[in-house]
């Protein structure tokens, strides 16, 4: 990320220089951010994806993991569900790389198939998925409403969105630890692992940015979803929202 853009409050960003900034960050920390990942969070980011796959319906053969990264919810997916088959999509494409390897690894690539794509611009048919997933990745993307009423378009009636991202828990005492981890243990810790510091001081900021669940859930129903729930995990940091298209 350059320097100019660190120097002007998140919200201030365009959406260019923000899609501009995300790109070059998730292409620089790629061989670090599984590890990172597990750390900063204490591996609950395993546990969460989990939680997301069991949410999806027992019956959905075809699932379109929106900002896929080293696709670890794909991966999550298709070993939870041997039947399913499964798209994972990402416009940083050295991530999409690992994800690769990491499903050959599994011996996947039968059932997982990755694709270049903005999430506002999905290169599918309406109606081509039984549900679809994006997991802490919506906060990423300048427009959030085009990208839920975008991916609800390639979803079946009927299927689910899930979104997992992370957010501020309402104990306040909770809250003040998150927000003193947030700003200077993430940074700290990404900056040594990864080398790159700016990176992890966006990564904070981005999550301080995003929607509470309530205004998530709004957009959720803005975006016509019905039968829209929320789930709280570990104490509030995350949440799982999921909605049904009519």
């Amino acid at each position: 990320m350059e320097p100019t853009l660190k120097n002007k409050p998140l919200k201030s960003w365009s959406p260019d220089e923000r899609i501009t900034a995300v790109k070059t960050i998730f292409n620089t920390i790629t061989p670090h951010y599984d590890l990172l990942n597990r750390i900063m969070s204490g591996r609950r980011d395993v546990a969460w994806r989990r939680f997301a796959v069991k949410r999806l319906p027992t019956d959905a053969a075809r699932v379109l993991d929106v900002a896929t990264g080293t696709g670890d919810l794909a991966i999550e997916i298709a070993c939870q569900r041997p039947q399913t088959e499964v798209f994972g999509a990402d416009f940083v494409e050295k991530m999409m790389r690992v994800a690769q390897e990491k499903t050959a690894q599994k011996n996947f690539l039968q059932r997982i198939h990755y694709v270049a794509a903005d999430a506002t611009r999905l290169p599918f048919s309406d109606n081509e998925f039984d549900s679809a997933t994006i997991a802490f990745g919506l906060r990423n993307i300048p427009d959030r409403l085009a990208a839920i009423r975008e991916i609800s378009r390639v979803i079946k009636p009927s299927g689910k969105l899930i979104v997992l991202e992370m957010t501020f828990p309402e104990n306040l005492r909770l809250r003040r630890f998150f927000t003193w981890y947030l700003n200077r243990m993430i940074p700290l810790l990404g900056g040594v692992i990864s080398g790159n510091p700016k990176a992890y001081r966006y990564l904070p900021d981005s999550i301080q940015d995003f929607l509470s669940p309530a205004e998530l859930s709004r957009l959720f129903d803005v975006a016509g979803l019905h039968s829209v729930k929320t789930f709280p995990l570990t104490f509030g940091l995350t949440y799982l929202h999921e909605g049904v298209i009519p």
